[in-house]
């Protein structure tokens, strides 16, 4: 397995990143959602999502297929003075072959003038809460509530840069 992380950039990496994104939404959510919900969430409105926001998106590639991105940035909340994890998608084919920690690299090196990375993960998502726990992110108290065809809770968690002496 051949292994590259690299920025979206071209035409053909947004339409399959927007096919990532979908089919690995429903790997991830289909025992956590509603199905009435997880069928909203079409390829038409993936490739919306990736054609408005095709910046600070890293691509996962074996060979020229690609097989999971991540998207980062600034927090969201502009209060706080932090990067964030928007999303993170691997297809379910390659779970624990590194791909999620090689994006998440990547990323830490993009987001390196942030001394907290924060994320959102829904509290029934039990294996990307194990991963992030792995990557060295931890809860930070911060909940919400949201309506994802039936409310859930989204908790936040942190990956806080230790200084070195």
């Amino acid at each position: 397995m051949n292994i590259t992380i690299k920025p979206m950039q071209t035409p053909e990496e947004i339409e399959a990143k927007s096919v990532v994104h979908w089919q690995t939404w429903r790997e991830a959510y289909d025992a956590i959602l509603p199905t009435d919900f997880q069928e909203g969430m079409t390829l038409d409105r993936c490739r919306f999502y990736s054609q408005i926001y095709p910046d600070n998106t890293l691509i996962a590639l074996d060979g020229s297929k690609v097989i999971g991105f991540l998207s980062y940035g600034d927090f969201r909340d502009s209060k706080m003075q932090a990067g964030e994890i928007f999303a993170l998608y691997v297809l379910k084919e390659y779970y624990g072959q590194g791909v999620g920690q090689r994006l998440m690299e990547a990323a830490f090196l993009l987001l390196a003038d942030y001394q907290d990375i924060l994320l959102w993960v829904l509290e029934d998502n039990k294996r990307a809460i194990a991963f992030y726990q792995k990557m060295g992110f931890c809860f930070d108290g911060q909940e919400k509530t949201i309506e994802l065809g039936k409310l859930v809770r989204e908790k936040r968690m942190v990956y806080r840069k230790r200084d070195v002496a």
